[in-house]
């Protein structure tokens, strides 16, 4: 019996017809094997076939160092750049050799240097280039290079001089000797007085050590001050780009192109180490995106920094901190560090957002109470009448400044060429870094942020510099950025297609690193003809302020002998030049004038004489027929004299105070 069909199948139709298909007959075709060797069968048992290389990629990351035809080899040495490092040293200390002010002219200290020494600087740069283009840079080696490359720099003068150059910075030692010796500031006596934070903290340093006064700081704290700020740049640098290769190069712009020579044993070398310590420290755990994160930010919906809420707090504390320590140190830091802040706060940076404000509330308490002193009588004259003439600060802080021997220019000029060149490095970078989708204005505004103070205040015809010095260490980010895409450039070349271009591109940072170096170290030296000392200049002076009685008056010519190191505020000292200005260069009238006005004691030395030169054209003969003359009016005699170095003591009373002659250093 049949059964019936299930649901899902149906029964079988045997008998079905089919129906041929209507498309042509053909024979089937299967795709046949490339031509090639035959196929190699992997045995059971054995040595199985090696394993085949993988292709070599288009653009090596890694620099085929001593692979290509024609390639150098020794580059591809581990020890070829500490070599060069080496050799620079060694040649560095054999070029050493005293240089006495005398011999300097016009154009400064490096036209006294040595052939060897000169030609340490490129070779020191050139270790530093070499290791970067390594496919992983030694850090110890690149710190090592920058050690060396801050003592080749700012070491120059102590290492050949024969004591601290720079009359300011005696004077220094001398307010915080006063501050050791009484316990409290010299009241109305000079503007420096009202931002003692530094000169209290040498006091208590130079007590608590047993010293009897700050001298044996003063030759080497350039070194010490620079050295630290190299540092506090390259932590900057790796807060803000991360750590690449512009992380080292930052600081080595910083380094080579920090002409100011505001480094000395000064309030202001200090400040810039604490305002770079805490910048790093904003830029490391308070700021979110970084300057080179193509990030929109907003100031109403700031990101949080990815730093950990301790480390955040860790960190707003101690930059507050800084900020108020920094308001009795110095006038102008705290405002430039609250300022840089804010902006990074408008742009959407900065998480916590009170902090500026803590920081510039800071500096305007301790200017309207704690620096009164300082403009009480005098505040629209000092303070509100030059805000907006950017005018007087360009007089002031440049035109004014073009005087002097044709020596004197060139420094002036490199100076200026250094600042208008590391300026066009910065847009450069930025502009770089816009054209690789960073739309961000911030980074050109931080740059441009310090040069503000030149509409507030000439500040003493020295406000471009001050202006350049804060902004360096900011402009040294976007600076080091183009150079590390010429780095870059010439560790993806290939040597063996193109060898020239090549090193063309590994000599870019060669050279802009090398001829910022040579500037700089020219430019620091311009001044040692009248800043730089004997040891019987230091002499003739202590001599002259330990002779003289209480109020009488110890002046020299001009300021270019360290006077106000002993007795500060017990022994009136003043310049010449500034109650006998119009007659520094005429002999007979100035004897004139110094026979009304003079000193009780008149310090004379070679530094003055060089002064005289360079800014007057005076004679050679100018020092001894002063000294003659001087000395046949019958009102002066000499009463010291170590190698040249003279004091002429006044036969009558001086008056205790001459108009003109400023009430002391302000």
């Amino acid at each position: 019996m049949t059964e019936p069909p299930t649901r899902f199948l149906r029964p079988v139709r045997p008998n079905r017809t089919t129906r041929p298909s209507p498309r042509p007959r053909e024979p089937m075709r299967f795709p046949q094997p490339p031509p090639g060797p035959p196929t190699r069968y992997i045995p059971a048992s054995g040595r199985l076939a090696p394993k085949p290389e993988p292709p070599a990629r288009a653009v090596e990351s890694r620099p085929r160092l001593g692979t290509g035809a024609g390639r150098p080899a020794f580059l591809a040495d581990p020890f070829f750049g500490p070599g060069l490092a080496a050799v620079a040293v060694v040649l560095w200390i054999i070029g050493l050799h005293p240089v006495p002010p005398e011999a300097i002219g016009g154009l400064g200290l490096v036209a006294e240097l040595s052939v060897p020494t000169l030609l340490s600087y490129p070779l020191l740069v050139a270790a530093v280039v070499l290791e970067l283009l390594r496919y992983r840079p030694r850090t110890w080696l690149l710190s090592l290079y920058t050690l060396l490359g801050v003592l080749g720099v700012y070491g120059l003068q102590p290492a050949i001089q024969e004591v601290a150059r720079l009359p300011v910075a005696w004077l220094h030692a001398g307010f915080a000797d006063y501050i050791a010796t009484h316990g409290d500031i010299l009241h109305d006596y000079d503007a420096r007085f009202s931002w003692a934070g530094f000169f209290s903290l040498v006091a208590m340093i130079t007590r608590a050590a047993g010293m009897p006064d700050a001298i044996p700081f003063l030759n080497w704290a350039p070194v010490v001050l620079s050295g630290l700020a190299v540092l506090g740049v390259r932590a900057l640098a790796v807060s803000a780009l991360g750590n690449r290769r512009a992380a080292w190069i930052a600081p080595w712009l910083y380094l080579v192109a920090n002409w100011t020579e505001q480094d000395y044993f000064s309030p202001q070398g200090t400040a810039m180490i604490l305002m770079l310590t805490a910048l790093a420290l904003t830029f490391r755990h308070l700021v979110r995106p970084r300057l080179t994160e193509p990030v929109k930010a907003r100031l109403r919906a700031r990101l949080a920094p990815r730093s950990s809420p301790k480390a955040r707090l860790v960190a707003q504390g101690a930059v507050v901190l800084i900020g108020l320590a920094l308001a009795p140190t110095h006038q102008l830091t705290p405002f430039v560090l609250g300022v840089l802040l804010l902006l990074l706060l408008v742009f959407g940076r900065l998480w916590p957002a009170w902090v500026p404000f803590v920081i510039l509330g800071g500096a305007v308490v301790w200017f309207s109470l704690g620096a009164s002193e300082f403009w009480s009588g005098q505040l629209v004259q000092m303070i509100l009448s030059p805000l907006g003439d950017v005018g007087s600060s360009v007089d002031e802080g440049i035109v004014a400044r073009f005087a002097g021997s044709p020596g004197r220019l060139v420094v002036l000029t490199v100076r200026i060429g250094i600042t208008l060149f590391v300026a066009g490095m910065a847009a450069y970078g930025i502009w770089q870094m816009r054209r690789d989708s960073l739309k961000s204005w911030l980074l050109p505004a931080l740059c441009v942020a310090p040069f503000g103070l030149a509409v507030a205040q000439p500040y003493g015809g020295e406000v471009f510099m001050r202006c350049f010095l804060f902004s360096l260490p900011v402009m040294a980010l976007p600076a080091s950025l183009a150079l590390e895409k010429a780095v870059t450039s010439a560790r993806r070349l290939r040597w063996r297609n193109r060898p020239a271009r090549t090193v063309l591109a590994a000599a870019v940072p060669w050279v802009v690193l090398t001829g910022l170096l040579a500037s700089t170290v020219t430019v620091r030296g311009g001044n040692d003809a009248y800043i730089s000392f004997h040891e019987s200049d230091i002499a003739a002076a202590s001599w002259a302020v330990h002779q003289a009685q209480p109020g009488q008056r110890v002046d020299s010519l001009v300021n270019s002998v360290p006077l106000s190191f002993a007795r500060v505020g017990e022994v009136s000292q003043f310049e010449v030049d500034g109650y006998c200005e119009e007659v520094m260069d005429d002999v007979p009238a100035l004897v004139a004038c110094l026979r009304l006005k003079g000193p009780d004691y008149l310090v004379l030395t070679e530094p003055q004489w060089a002064y005289m030169k360079i800014f007057d054209q005076v004679p050679d003969t100018y020092g001894a027929d002063l000294v003659r003359e001087l000395e046949a009016t019958g009102l002066y005699r000499l009463v010291f004299d170590d190698q040249g170095s003279l004091v002429l003591g006044r036969t009558t009373p001086a008056d205790k105070f001459v108009q003109g002659s400023g009430g002391g250093n302000t």
